[in-house]
């Protein structure tokens, strides 16, 4: 049974946030007591402005140092403040956010407009340094690997990821929550070599907890010559993360679009 949501009350809008931030000095996404987070920052920033915000509802959560530039929040909120128009909305937050978290767009949505719930695809993006030296520039946005790297087999790896499957091999199971499914269906996935640049482009319906960083990691040990492209389907049907690689770290990660019908 799908969950249902209490009604709107009279004069209640639901907002559309899109977001982008730099990952580096947040502990993730989700409110935690004590910790820098984006929601917390967001929600502050929200209270500042509007004097009142409802609960955040994100299209996609991440960990701590992964980055985006596509994120999508919504909320619902009664404060008279919004009708005065919700362009200014973007603009204040950001004199408040800035410069780590960037709204890029506030609107108004339909009634039945959910961040996470309505999304049919998300996207994202790992990007490597494959080089000798790592560039410091770029050192909290790029996993540094001096080894070369086969692009060629890293694709064969990628290339069976793609449709559905039970990515047990590569998620972290949700807590207290044993029997959860963790089947996602993958649209796309795909490395590009530049120079010394690679890139991990990925779109699935929806994406399980570190199963990117985990794709990524199998990937790498390919690339390495560690392990090989055709034990993938083997690992996918382990369903134990036993089975795989070790995951990627965080910070080479970026959620760059999520995706609504229509």
């Amino acid at each position: 049974m799908s969950e249902q949501r209490p009604a709107l009350r009279s004069h209640e809008r639901v907002i559309r946030l899109d977001l982008a931030y730099r990952g580096t000095s947040f502990r993730g996404f989700a409110e935690n007591a004590g910790v820098r987070t984006v929601a917390g920052e967001l929600t502050r920033a929200l209270d500042l402005v509007l004097g009142q915000s409802g609960a955040l509802t994100v299209a996609g959560r991440t960990d701590a140092g992964v980055h985006a530039v596509g994120q999508v929040v919504s909320f619902r909120t009664a404060s008279p403040r919004i009708e005065s128009g919700v362009d200014r909305l973007g603009v204040s937050l950001n004199r408040l956010l800035g410069p780590d978290i960037v709204v890029t767009s506030a609107s108004v949505v339909p009634d039945a407009f959910d961040a996470r719930r309505s999304a049919s695809a998300r996207a994202y993006e790992y990007r490597i340094r494959n080089a000798a030296f790592a560039d410091p520039r770029f050192a909290d946005l790029e996993w540094h690997i001096a080894a070369p790297l086969d692009v060629e087999a890293m694709n064969a790896a990628a290339a069976h990821f793609v449709g559905e499957h039970d990515f047990s091999s590569f998620c972290r199971r949700p807590k207290g929550r044993p029997d959860a499914s963790l089947v996602r269906t993958v649209s796309a996935a795909q490395w590009h070599g530049d120079g010394e640049l690679r890139r991990f482009e990925i779109e699935a319906n929806a994406f399980c907890h570190q199963m990117v960083r985990a794709l990524v990691g199998q990937c790498v040990a390919v690339g390495r010559g560690d392990r090989f492209a055709h034990d993938v389907p083997g690992v996918l049907a382990a369903a134990s993360r036993d089975a795989a690689a070790p995951i990627a770290p965080p910070h080479g990660l970026t959620l760059v679009a999520v995706r609504y019908p229509g």
